[in-house]
């Protein structure tokens, strides 16, 4: 049969002499159809009388040979299956569509697949339940062969009882391990995985079998890339295998026998299972770096390799160069799917890998697409997540991204942690884009339950929305709702974070920050400089005060970070230091760190903006003689001091970024009342929008001075 070169004449002869066939010479025809099927590709039979012909045929010897498994050897059912599931996998690369009309592919998908997938079970259903009288009879390679052969072909017969052949099989496999080679082992444990179909008992043995080899010098690369590829698939845990097969690696003299495939799924293996070997994450890296170059990798091979490392917290400069150099040097990025693109963005920014030209490239990609509908909420996330840490600007690609999740008809797709990735992303970059905030506002606050996000989902949305100076009241609220019942599932960073928001954007709820003084009390020793500042002025522009919150240990914390803390920081601690002078407290920070923290807030200098220089002007002009940027005793600059009936009132000209939708942010708020109750002088607020209103009438602003200082 070896002979034949068309399946046609294959066909014939056995269709002709079947009578005289013996089981080997039956399970023979399938393991060279399979083969001549391959070599055939998708053609057609050259008339309709062939086709039909051939149809009739191979149908027969279907049914012949099917009807008479139950008498063929451990071989020839290994064979035979091996053989019919070769050629359900060639069969099966039309998936989504069907095989080309009156091609042998076509033939063999009705009769070994069947139109809805029906003929699958009954032909390797017959297969199974031949085999296993005679189970105990199989040799080590036939049976990997049978379990290979189900593997491919995607199927698992069930058997009565509840059992699978797949749980049958495991227990024949484990009395003969020891006679399995390397390639058997290979094909078994691959097919397992492949199905779906993880044997806890049978990988736990198998590995335990390969830790007890003296050497592994007869695995081959593809071999140990399918048995680490399947552990991690199947999350079936094994240390010491993994250990042993890695140390193996590194012991080899080179690499070149691996292929890009081969050293993709084996570091991807080990990251994904959480095993750490630096050595081998060096060996690989090297023998890719020494490379001439990368054209044999695919982009699913960098995909993997970069996500790999980055997950597994390997930073390998030359490794991430050498793959970010060459995806730049391709003509185009078409063969990256969504995925690869996302993997390989988010490992870049993961590692803190710049690569200005790399994330430049791939963004003009995307933003070039007419539709970007192939990028899922996940992908989405990932790739301007990535962006937004590693500060690679690109307006354009932000635009694009947002302007598509607006136009979705439903968010429901998006996990919370996605929405959060993404909305953090583009307040931390600076994206400004009104919709998109309101797009996931309206489906959270629409959501009846909110115990998918966790507690640092919410510190994050809420941190964006503050950051980015978005309002919306009725999130605000839902979310003050829940952290209320969970703040004490808050971690340091998320409280900080969560209060920090809710007091920039002006949200002093009284009964939020009451709330979270115990949690807050709790982690204070946790604190690190930005947070113990943070917390703290959160506290001081809500003006909750909670007794011994604010104690002895909040005292010490700040000692022990005096030097850690920015400008900011230190400024921050001035307002909070202020609050206490507020509250009449005994509480004060120490002489030197208390000085420290006034310098730091007085240091700003003073950059009047024309809109102050218009206002200004106007007050001179009605006679109050102002004083400009005026520092007070507590340390505050008012933009102006005038004298009104024997008393002083500060004038505070207020942009917009002095407010949140025209509602005064948590700063404005805290300066307003502190500088009335520490240095008793009642600040009045000229917002932008109102005095940009009056246009360039100078006698009604005039008007407008006069009357927001009691003039008239």
């Amino acid at each position: 049969m070896g002979n034949f070169t068309t399946i046609e004449e294959l066909a014939q002869m056995a269709y002709v002499n079947l009578d005289a066939f013996s089981p080997r010479d039956k399970s023979a025809f399938w393991t060279i159809l399979a083969k001549l099927l391959q070599n055939r590709g998708g053609k057609p039979s050259r008339t309709n009388h062939q086709h039909g012909q051939m149809k009739e045929q191979l149908e027969t010897i279907l049914c012949n040979t099917l009807g008479n498994i139950g008498r063929f050897s451990d071989r020839d059912i290994a064979t035979t299956a091996l053989g019919m599931a070769k050629i359900v996998k060639q069969v099966g690369q039309f998936r989504g569509r069907k095989p080309p009309t009156g091609s042998p592919h076509q033939i063999l998908h009705d009769l070994l697949v069947g139109v809805k997938s029906d003929k699958k079970p009954l032909v390797f259903g017959k297969i199974a339940i031949s085999s296993i009288p005679v189970l105990p009879e199989f040799e080590a390679r036939h049976l990997s062969n049978l379990v290979y052969a189900c593997g491919l072909a995607e199927f698992i017969p069930k058997i009565e009882g509840g059992r699978t052949f797949f749980d049958i099989l495991a227990l024949e496999a484990i009395s003969k391990l020891h006679h399995f080679n390397s390639q058997d082992l290979s094909n078994m444990l691959w097919a397992y995985t492949n199905v779906g179909a993880s044997n806890l008992s049978l990988f736990k043995a198998a590995g335990d079998s390969i830790v007890a080899m003296e050497n592994l010098s007869r695995f081959k690369p593809q071999e140990l890339s399918n048995i680490m590829w399947a552990y991690a698939t199947a999350g079936e845990s094994h240390p010491r295998l993994f250990m042993k097969l890695a140390d193996h690696i590194v012991a080899l003299d080179d690499l070149s026998g691996f292929t890009p495939q081969a050293l993709s799924n084996i570091i991807w293996a080990y990251s994904t299972a959480g095993e750490t070997h630096p050595r081998l994450f060096e060996k690989f890296s090297d023998h890719i770096v020494a490379l001439e170059n990368l054209r044999d990798f695919w982009p699913q091979a960098l995909s993997n390799i970069t996500w790999a490392y980055s997950s597994a917290d390997e930073t390998h400069p030359r490794l991430f160069k050498k793959f970010a150099d060459h995806i730049i040097a391709l003509d185009d990025l078409s063969g990256f799917n969504t995925q690869a693109i996302s993997n390989i963005i988010w490992a870049y920014a993961n590692v803190g890998e710049a690569h200005p030209r790399l994330f430049g490239n791939i963004a003009d990609r995307i933003v070039a697409l007419e539709n970007i509908s192939s990028f899922n909420p996940q992908a989405i996330a990932n790739i301007i997540w990535a962006y937004s840490s590693t500060g690679e600007s690109h307006p354009l690609l932000f635009k694009k991204f947002a302007d598509h999740i607006v136009a979705l008809d439903d968010l429901s797709g998006s996990k919370p942690q996605e929405i959060s990735s993404t909305i953090w992303a583009y307040a931390n970059a600076g994206e400004s884009h009104p919709r998109l905030f309101k797009k996931f506002a309206d489906y959270i606050v629409d959501l009846k339950d909110l115990s998918g996000f966790d507690p640092q989902a919410l510190s994050n949305i809420i941190w964006a929305y503050a950051t980015a100076g978005e309002s919306h009241p009725i999130l605000f609220q839902k979310f003050v709702d829940v952290a209320i019942k969970r703040c004490n599932e808050f971690n340091s960073q998320e409280v900080a974070n969560f209060l920090w928001a809710f007091a920039t954007i002006g949200q002093t709820n009284q009964h939020l920050f009451s709330s979270f003084a115990p949690t807050v009390k709790s982690i204070i020793g946790k604190l690190n400089s930005q947070e113990v500042t943070n917390i703290g002025w959160a506290y001081a522009v809500s003006n909750v005060y909670v007794q011994s919150l604010f104690d002895a240990d909040f005292i010490s914390v700040c000692l022990e970070k005096d030097n850690d803390f920015c400008k900011k920081s230190l400024s921050q601690l001035h307002q909070w230091q202020l609050w206490q002078e507020e509250l009449k407290s005994d509480i004060r920070l120490p002489p030197s760190l208390r000085e420290k923290c006034q310098k730091a807030f007085v240091s700003t200098l003073p950059s009047p903006s024309k809109f102050q220089d218009d206002v200004i002007s106007e007050l001179s002009t009605i006679g109050l003689n102002p004083e400009q940027e005026v520092l007070t005793k507590s340390g505050y600059r008012l933009d102006a001091l005038v004298e009104v009936r024997g008393k002083k009132i500060g004038i505070e000209v207020d942009g917009p970024s002095h407010f949140v939708r025209r509602k005064p942010t948590g700063s404005t708020l805290l300066k307003r009342r502190q500088v009335n109750n520490l240095d008793k002088i009642p600040v009045i607020s000229v917002p932008g929008w109102e005095w940009y209103k009056l246009g360039k009438d100078r006698g009604k602003k005039q008007q407008y001075l006069r009357f927001a200082l009691g003039l008239d």
